[in-house]
């Protein structure tokens, strides 16, 4: 539902769907962007993984695995007992030992990085695996 500016000023009641809305799309604008800086690392890691916007890209990738790491550890925490979990925590772990130091190699980081931030996504169910 799209709601203009004027529409919801004259119809106040409205405003909790205008929340609820941009609350979504932020939602949506976020997993968005999650996937197209791992899309993007993943190309520059075979193209140009030394350039200025690689770099970039890495710092992004390190700043989501940041924010991704506290609903991983969450949804990790929530698991029963067994492989699954085990394999959950062990995914946030090496994400945050990745985000800290990736190695010297740029393309090498590039798809550590990216892969470690599918991973979160995929367990905060910001990005839907196929």
């Amino acid at each position: 539902m799209t709601v203009l500016v004027h529409e919801v000023a004259a119809a106040p009641g409205e405003v909790a769907t205008v929340t609820a809305a941009t609350e979504k799309a932020t939602t949506v604008s976020a997993s968005a962007a999650v996937a197209g800086d791992v899309e993007t690392a993943l190309a520059l890691a075979g193209h140009h993984p030394a350039g200025e916007v690689a770099v970039q890209v890495r710092e992004r990738l390190r700043d989501h695995i940041r924010v991704l790491a506290v609903p991983a550890e969450r949804y990790a925490g929530r698991l029963p007992k067994g492989r699954e979990k085990d394999i959950a925590a062990s995914t946030v772990r090496f994400a945050l030992k990745v985000a800290r130091d990736c190695g010297s190699d740029p393309a090498v980081a590039l798809r550590l990085l990216a892969k470690s931030v599918a991973h979160l996504a995929r367990n905060t169910d910001l990005i839907r695996s196929a």
